[in-house]
């Protein structure tokens, strides 16, 4: 091939370009402020910790590059400073733009030139959100793309380990620094990757009412990360890894998708290990809530087909998702979320899971000690909520806890050392909607399977009312302490030691199916006779059960 490289111009050499809204007249002034510093904080990381990717058009012609054969043509990354392999980019499906939006995912068609891969792909369109910095770069439809970081184009298979985004399935996505997976590539020797996915209604939209054609259309995202799985065991050891040993890892919605594609039977043999942080199958909907929000969508669209869902622009879509997800409040979360269609999951996800529909798959999972608290972040004054009066604004959790809201609020002021006016509402909410879940998933699971079960412990040093809060402990994982979510969530002086152990657990597993590791504590296989749970914190200790209180107290209620 010579000694240069001729790469072909694409779209993508923008990607570091500040979205800062659909239409200049769109963003609330309040807004703007975050939004520039949070963009002036994400340009000064990338240009230092990713200086192998520049922000001209043209690539460096002295950098080295390495082109890769694919199944649909050669792709060109670039070799980073610390000697891995950087692929940023990669499509795996076609652009489901025009006729393909809400359709499955398309084979992306093969190429004849080599492709550049040396930025990231875009963001699916999205709200901009100063906690989300993915939400800040460069937004396009066109999003169904991959990253790869491999310590080396070599016959050597390494294990695979392949992270799925979180977001609340309304936003994220794989270019924010967070997710770096250099670190743990170098550290592992092991094969990482990121999928992109569609977000919001262009990815769970219900549109199954309307032809066949969009049947398991509310679950358009799965269908995205099995496409790029796919992709990913039909190519991944021209890159180094191993299609035989991959470990596909998710935190929030991301550990949300990790479970069901557990349990899809669309997704059986794609991946062999599964690690979740801070989200499982009970953040789902049935078919006739999905129905609900899709002729809500379509309402205030003015809309009543789906041809002319699709000629409305992207900012637009944006748009009506923000005032979907206004209307239902407290209830946001579940507007787009997976559907438990029988089409791509199980229509009773818990029974899947009971009857062995996960067989075989090594699970490592569990949840942050304060998880609520992480929306603080965008609701200050909820720890000024009596309990009674929040669990007004969330139907869904009243209607759970029936007639026994009393006894459950008695109950946190039994277990709990100091209440105060808030921490029963944060305790309570962190339970029903994290720890008891993952705790009865690791009960089913375990039957078939070896399970290992975390709690993260370590509290913030930005803020004591943060406490160990949703997504604290990814930095941790990721060794990406250079990314704004150590100056949002975590502070200062990071204990690195901590890192140490929790990456070395996590390598462990992405390699051996097991976490344990040199340098920390036996960390025993969860059964449901002990329930032995690591806790990580500034010293990591095994304990049987901490949660016991909680889980015998919600027996009967939560399930």
């Amino acid at each position: 091939m010579g000694s240069e490289i001729h790469l072909m111009r694409d779209h993508y050499h923008a990607i570091y370009v500040v979205h800062i809204a659909h239409n200049s007249d769109e963003v609330p002034m309040k807004h703007i402020r975050p939004m520039v510093i949070m963009a002036v904080l994400l340009a000064l990381l990338t240009s230092c910790a990713h200086k192998a990717v520049p922000f001209n058009p043209q690539p460096d012609r002295a950098r080295r590059f390495v082109v890769v054969q694919t199944t649909h043509g050669q792709v060109a990354g670039f070799q980073a400073e610390n000697g891995l392999d950087v692929f940023l980019g990669i499509p795996y499906a076609e652009p489901p733009v025009g006729r393909l939006r809400f359709a499955p995912p398309q084979p992306v068609a093969k190429w004849g030139y080599v492709r550049p891969a040396y930025r990231f792909g875009p963001t699916c369109p999205q709200s901009l959100d100063e906690f989300e910095p993915s939400s800040l770069l460069y937004q396009d439809e066109d999003c169904l793309s991959l990253n790869i970081w491999t310590p080396g184009i070599d016959a050597q298979k390494r294990p695979v380990m392949v992270y799925i985004h979180g977001g609340g399935f309304v936003e994220g996505g794989t270019g924010d620094p967070l997710y770096n997976g250099a670190h743990l590539a170098k550290r592992g020797d092991i094969v990482v990757a990121s999928v992109n996915y569609r977000v919001a209604a262009l990815g769970f939209l219900a549109l199954d009412d309307f032809g066949q054609e969009f049947a398991g259309s509310g679950n358009l995202a799965l269908q995205d990360q099995i496409a790029g799985l796919t992709w990913i065991k039909n190519n991944i050891a021209q890159f180094g890894g191993d299609p035989d040993n991959i470990t596909i890892m998710g935190e929030s919605a991301g550990s949300v998708s990790v479970m069901f594609l557990m349990i899809s039977p669309r997704a059986r043999g794609l991946f062999h290990k599964a690690i979740a942080e801070s989200g499982t199958i009970n953040l789902s909907r049935t078919r006739v809530q999905a129905a609900r929000y899709t002729q809500r969508f379509m309402e205030l669209a003015g809309v009543k087909d789906v041809n002319r869902l699709r000629v409305l622009s992207a900012s637009r879509i944006v748009e009506l998702e923000e005032q979907l997800l206004e209307d239902a409040g407290f209830e946001s979360d579940i507007v787009f979320a997976p559907v438990m269609d029988d089409i791509i999951i199980p229509a009773n996800p818990v029974k899947a899971f009971e009857g062995g529909a996960a067989a075989g798959i090594p699970l490592l999972n569990g949840t942050n000690y304060d998880e609520i608290r992480y929306w603080l972040l965008y609701f200050p004054s909820l720890k000024y909520v009596p309990t009674r009066m929040l669990l007004s604004f969330a139907p869904d959790i009243k209607a759970k806890l029936g007639d026994k809201l009393d006894t459950v609020i008695d109950h946190y002021h039994k277990v709990l050392p100091s209440p105060g006016f808030s921490g029963v509402t944060f305790a309570l909410a962190t339970d029903m909607m994290f720890r008891i879940p993952h705790i009865q998933v690791s009960d089913l699971q375990s039957r078939f399977a070896p399970v290992w079960m975390y709690r993260f412990d370590w509290k913030s040093k930005v803020s004591d009312d943060l406490g160990a809060c949703h997504a604290i402990e990814v930095p941790f994982v990721f060794r990406t302490f250079d990314s704004p979510t150590r100056y949002q969530i975590v502070g200062s002086d990071p204990p690195m030691e901590l890192s140490d152990t929790m990456m070395n657990a996590w390598i462990a597993f992405i390699r051996t199916g097991s976490p344990n590791s040199t340098g920390m504590q036996v960390w025993p296989v969860y059964e449901t006779q002990r329930r032995a749970t690591m806790i990580f914190n500034d010293r990591c200790v095994v304990q049987d059960d901490p949660d016991k209180a909680s889980r015998l107290f919600y027996k009967g209620i939560l399930y």
